[in-house]
This record gives C-alpha cells, structure tokens and sequence, in this order.
C-alpha cells in the first residue's frame, strides 16, 4: 500500500459520515473498533485481521493524544495521533481510520450504529459497558480473544528496563561521595529553554559538574515545571529538551542519575514544587544518601528554601541578592567537595 493510500483512508469524523452512508446503500456491514494502538505490535495485526474477517467493511477509531493522557497516563502517548492513525491504516485489514477525541467511544458509536462493535483482548462482553447500547439498536458485540501475549505497556516496560540497562562489569562497592541537586532552567541552562537545537550549557556548568562527578558525587535534576500544568508546553517537549540537555552533558563526560520534576501550577497544591522539599526528600530516599551529605545548586529563593527544610545546605548561582550572595557554579562545585573532605 503506498503512503497516498493509507493517507486517504484517514478520514475526519464528518468524512466518515458520508462514507458510512455510502457503504450501506452497497448493503455493506460495518465493523467498528477503537484503541490506542500507541506502539503496534503482532496482537494488533491479528485482532484486526479478525475484525475485517467479521464484516465487510472495518472503521477503526484511533485515540486522540489528549484521550489517551487522561485515561492511560500523562506522559504518553510515544507516538503522536497522525503517525498512529497513519500506521493503522496501512493495515491491509483496515478500511477507514478516524479519530477517537472522547475517553469512551459511546458518542461515536451512537452516531453511526455499526452493525458490528468489536474489541480485542481479554475483555468480557460485561465489561464493555457501549456493548448494551449496541445490543439495543439491533448491532452485535464481538469479543476477539488474544493468540499473543504481546501488550504495548508490557512492550513499552520492557524498552524502559533495556534502556537502564548496560553490561555488568565488576561491581564497586565505593559509596557515592554525596548527592548534588541541580535546578535546570537559570542554573544549567537559560531560562525555559526546551528547543532542542537551542539547549546550550551555562558558561562553567560543565567543568564544575564534571568536577563534582569525579569527585564521586552523583548528580540529579530537581526542576519545577509549572508550564506543563499551564499548558505552555507537553511531557514530549520537557523530555525532549532534557534529551538534548543529556546530550550537551554526556559531550563534557557528565552524567545525569535522574531527572526528579514538578509538573504543576501554582493553581494546585503539591508537596514536589520548590520551596517546598518534597523533590528533594524523593531524591534522598531514593538515592539513599543523607541529608548531611545532599546539597543543592540553584538559581533561586526556592531551591535555597528548599533545601533549607529538607536539611541540606544551598548554593545561590542567581543574581546578588541582599538575602542571597550568588556564587559561581564553579565555586560551589569546589566548596561542596572540600566540606565533604572535611567529614
């Protein structure tokens, strides 16, 4: 199938009323199913296949990025709606492909009353609770069970934990000196600065952590993102950005253990957004490491506040402030490492 073909099988919801009605002057019997279908995989292609087997004609109703962070997970989907949509309907089985804006399909399915409701998987026909409506305009539901243990969560865990994963090598039983925090945006890099053609370090952020690093400290993001919540930018951009940010490190021989963030607005409440410590007792927690032996860089009251109630010690690389004297990243780097000398 060429990429013209699969594009015209993608057809807006309004496209696809005009389409179903022609379909049933040709007497034809519509199949209708809907999903994600973020990553596919061998147990798509086989329901799917199955689905077409059962009717004439087969509408599949591709979830909308927005459905599928509200009622899957905030940080998905991987893959966007026109590459997802465009993937089914290159499906041979596949006749037509619209989108699924709602977290339910009952909308859609009332609009056009296919003669056929199918879903794949393990589910049961109590459990589909559009499948009574079905039943009342005379349509049939069609439970399609799996030949394939193969899920896209499990696919998508199994990618997580392959890619944390590098070969063993001899074990070292050296504790990590200590724990330095890093604010990302005014601290590593400029202000808010996602782009990631445009992600470039602060001058003296790589010597300093690279001088951190080799001094056995492990090093850790803790960012507050309140943008997300207002809606300036997605999870995608955030995670691209410090992709990049990743990168820029992993030139100057520096490694990032972990990125801990706050993703909401001032309009809620939250124990994760500086000043209030919770990023930084997580990360203590996690890290296993003492509050006496955490110290957190930052460029603003809240990362010095922050670290104030969580008992670490702050490093102000802001502007000079009567409460805040700033330091270089430089500096706090090398003061960080002679307190610890100390102990």
């Amino acid at each position: 199938m060429t990429q013209l073909a699969a594009g015209n099988r993608i057809l807006s919801v309004e496209q696809v009323d005009r389409w179903v009605e022609a379909e049933r002057r040709d007497g034809q019997r519509i199949g209708f199913t809907c999903g994600a279908f973020d990553v596919m995989h061998a147990g798509h292609a086989q329901y799917l296949a199955e689905a077409r087997s059962a009717c004439d004609r087969l509408l599949v109703a591709v979830n909308s990025d927005d459905s599928i962070r509200r009622y899957k997970n905030p940080l998905r989907p991987i893959n966007p709606w026109n590459e997802r949509a465009f993937v089914v309907a290159s499906m041979a089985s596949v006749d037509r492909v619209t989108v699924l804006e709602e977290d339910r399909p009952l909308s859609l399915i009332l609009r056009w009353k296919p003669d056929f409701y199918i879903k794949g998987g393990d589910y049961k026909a109590s459990a589909l609770r559009s499948g009574s409506v079905v039943e009342e305009y005379g349509g049939k539901t069609i439970l399609i069970p799996p030949q394939f243990a193969a899920s896209t969560t499990s696919m998508y865990e199994r990618i997580q934990a392959l890619a944390i994963h590098a070969a063993p090598e001899k074990a070292n039983s050296q504790e990590p000196a200590g724990l330095v925090l890093l604010d990302r945006d005014g601290t590593l890099v400029r202000d808010a600065c996602f782009d990631p053609t445009e992600i470039d370090l602060l001058p003296g952020v790589g010597a300093a952590l690279r001088e951190l690093q080799a001094a056995g400290f492990r090093l850790c993001l803790i960012t507050n993102q309140q943008g997300i919540g207002l809606g300036y930018f997605g999870y995608r951009d955030f995670i691209d950005g410090n992709r990049a940010l990743l990168r820029a490190l992993g030139e100057e021989r520096v490694s990032i253990a972990k990125v801990y963030f706050c993703p909401h607005s001032l309009a809620y409440t939250c124990e994760c957004r500086k000043p209030s410590p919770g990023l930084i007792l997580r990360a203590l927690r996690e890290e296993n490491i003492p509050a006496d032996r955490c110290f957190v860089i930052g460029d603003s009251a809240s990362d010095i506040e922050a670290a104030r109630s969580a008992g670490c010690q702050g490093y102000y690389v802001g502007t000079t402030t009567s409460k805040y004297p700033a330091v270089s990243i430089g500096n706090a780097a090398k003061d960080i490492i002679a307190k610890v000398n100390k102990t």
